[in-house]
């Protein structure tokens, strides 16, 4: 993934701080139940050719996180 694909990741996590669990961090990613939806729409609709990004997958506040490393990786068909 390119570094401006990255900036628009990270544009939406600064958008979506109202949920506990949503967040980013310098390298780490979390993404909470109550926004799953939502940041996979967003991805298909800004990456449509995104095969995945390997995350981790939890319970409660931090459904799935991942690392800024996993988004230099994730690849495209």
């Amino acid at each position: 993934m390119y570094e401006d694909d990255i900036k628009l990741i990270n544009e939406w996590f600064e958008a979506h701080t109202e949920n506990y669990g949503t967040y980013h961090t310098d390298n780490e990613y979390s993404v909470c139940a109550d926004d799953i939806e939502e940041f996979t729409d967003f991805l298909r609709d800004k990456f449509p050719d995104m095969v995945g990004i390997r995350c981790y997958v939890g319970t409660g506040d931090s459904a799935i996180w991942f690392f800024e490393d996993d988004l230099k990786a994730t690849q495209f068909i």
